[in-house]
Formats: C-alpha cells, structure tokens, sequence
C-alpha cells in the first residue's frame, strides 16, 4: 500500500497529545511541590535554579513538539483521506455539487466518548431563534470540548444569523453544516441522532449546538474523541472560515476592539494545585468561580459598578459552557448548596489577568 492508514495517523495524534497533556501535567505538579516545599538550603537553592533553567523548559519545549506533531499528524491523515478520494473517482473533487463533500463527510455515526452513553433521534424541531442561540442557552455535555463550545458560542452570539445559514434539515431527517477548511467550504451532513451525553441547551433538550458538535466531530476526524480538548482558534476558523488569532491574555481595551471587530474567547490557566481538566497554558488560576484549563466566551466589556467596591470601573462578562448553572470539579465543594464554578461571571481586570492566559479570535462575519 502506497501512503499511510489515516485512522493510525490519528491514533498516533492522539497519543502525541496525551503525551503532551502528561508532560504538562508533571511540570505544573513538580513546580507546585518545589514552591510548597519546606526544603532549605544550597543544595535545594541549585535544584530549584536548575529546574526554573533548565528542566522545566525543557519538559515544555517537549509538550509544545508534541502537539506540534499531533497537528501535522492530523493533517497528514487529512490530505491522505483526500488523495485516496480523488485517486478512487470520489465524488468530492471540485466539481462536486455544493462544494468539497469528501473527507470530512463521514459515512455513519461518530463513535461516542467514554461516559456519551447511547444514540437518540433529535426531535423533529430544533429552534433556530435568537433565544435559542444565545451563548447563555447550552450546557456542555460529557465531552470536554469547551474549546469548540466557546467557539461556536462566540459565534452566534456576534453573529446568530451565521449559524442559521450554515445548518439545514434534510428531508430524510439529516443535518448538513457548512462549515470551513483553509477558508473554503466543507459540507458535513450527520444523521439525526446524537449520544446522551452531548452538549444540549440550558434546559437539558437537544439544541443546534447539538448537531454541531457532531458536524464537529467528524470534522476533526470522525470521532467525538477527536473533539476532547482542544484550542478555541481552531474552532472559529472551521465554523466561521475567517482570519483568526490567538494571542497571551491582553488587557480591556485590545479585548473591547477584538470583540467589536468578531467573536471573541478565552482560555484560563491551571489549577493552584497543579490539577488540570484540559491543558491550555501555564500558570494558575486564583479564583475558585472559574474553571481551570476551560474555554470562555467574551460576552461584553463594559464599564459597571463593581459589586465588591461601589465604585463604576471597567469589567468583562465571561460566559461558561458548562450553562447558567455552573457546575463543580472533583474536590470541590458546594458553598449554601450552590455550585462553586459559575455559569457567568463578570471580573474587573485585575482579576482576569490573574486567571486567564488566552484569547482566541476571529475577524466578523457579519457583511
């Protein structure tokens, strides 16, 4: 055989990525001991220098060519998927009706994520209405595709009419999204049925974010797996086709002008203790409302007054995926039976620079 087996190619992605997330997950655990640590002393003075020198960039430098191997891994799957269809007379070279319909239209259902559960047929109504695509209306499901989630989320709330004109019912029942590679349309129709355990909206029924998450899992490589962890960049340049950035954390004003210009999210750091949900970047979080290595979308930055001083000042409204309810992480604990991470949160600058290390955005696509 001439080429490469792309299901492997992806199987060898994913292993470059948990490997990346191990690598990320010990430099954080190692760096939270040494700065507990009661050790004293010249010899624990060298080992500490040598680990902030040398060590620990290493074990990052490591992580950073690791993912960097899983997207060209990815990748490679891809344009073999591509190569193999145009050589066997596929029906998705450019002369396909509608577009490019090849490698990313997969036959079938995606295979579920551990902990999905079963296959359910949508209902025969999905509202498409500005209530119905608010960014405050979705509830992430068992997958952790925060990521995607805050993309798509991003989306709708700067331009809602975007997503209405990039989904459609077939008259058998499917679902086809039009969504984008290197700019250029993709198409990617799915059966109507989604696994229990996917995103839904605010009040638990299956939502147009639903059918987009499993358009997305295909997408990315066929399988809900391929959707666990990622980067919101990545989400917006394949549901919006636009130029998009990511960049450190920024202050107020760069985030007010990206926000009036597109879709906006936002990525937080780790926890103090070194656990991790999803690897995004280095450093910690401080605030136990917000959820550590996770995905936000940038509502609005706006001048308020602050609750905790009286006084009006400049803050920023985050919405999480996980819905208006928030939710809790392992270990945590509830506060007056209240959830302790929170569904939104409005923070002054201050605060999110002190737990937020990513900003992911993407030109309008609003004419």
């Amino acid at each position: 055989m001439i080429g490469a087996d792309p299901e492997q190619l992806r199987e060898f992605a994913r292993a470059a990525l948990k490997g990346s997330e191990q690598l990320a997950r010990a430099e954080s655990m190692i760096s939270t001991s040494l700065s507990q640590s009661r050790w004293q002393g010249p010899d624990s003075q060298r080992f500490k220098a040598k680990w902030g020198s040398d060590h620990r960039t290493r074990l990052k430098t490591v992580g950073a060519e690791l993912r960097d191997i899983a997207s060209a891994l990815k990748r490679n799957a891809e344009e073999q998927e591509k190569a193999s269809a145009v050589d066997s007379g596929g029906a998705g070279g450019p002369g396909a009706p509608g577009g490019d319909r090849s490698d990313r239209d997969q036959p079938g259902d995606p295979d579920p994520f551990d902990g999905m559960g079963e296959y359910h047929d949508l209902p025969e109504d999905i509202p498409l209405d500005d209530e119905a695509l608010d960014p405050t209306n979705m509830e992430q499901g068992r997958l952790g595709d925060c990521w995607f989630l805050a993309a798509a989320g991003a989306v709708s709330k700067n331009d809602p009419d975007w997503i209405r004109d990039h989904m459609e019912k077939n008259d058998d029942g499917t679902w086809t999204v039009k969504m984008y590679k290197d700019g250029e349309p993709v198409y990617i129709t799915v059966e109507g049925t989604v696994p229990e355990g996917s995103v839904h909206d605010a009040s638990g029924n299956d939502n147009w974010l639903s059918i987009y998450e499993k358009a997305a899992a295909e997408y990315f490589g066929g399988d809900y797996e391929d959707l666990d962890g990622g980067f919101s960049h990545d989400g917006l340049a394949a549901i919006t086709g636009q130029d998009v950035q990511k960049t450190g954390e920024t202050n107020f004003d760069d985030l007010a002008e990206k926000l009036e210009n597109g879709p906006v999210a936002v990525g937080t750091e780790d926890e103090p203790d070194g656990s991790r949900n999803w690897f995004f970047e280095s450093d910690k979080i401080d605030d136990d409302r917000i959820v550590p290595n996770h995905a936000y979308i940038v509502d609005t930055v706006e001048s308020r007054e602050n609750p905790d001083t009286g006084e009006s000042e400049t803050m920023i409204h985050l919405i999480n995926p996980w819905g208006p309810n928030g939710g809790n992480l392992e270990g945590d604990t509830t506060t007056d039976g209240q959830n302790q991470r929170w569904g939104d949160i409005w923070l002054t600058e201050e605060q999110y620079k002190e737990n937020f290390d990513s900003v992911y955005s993407s030109a309008s696509t609003k004419d």
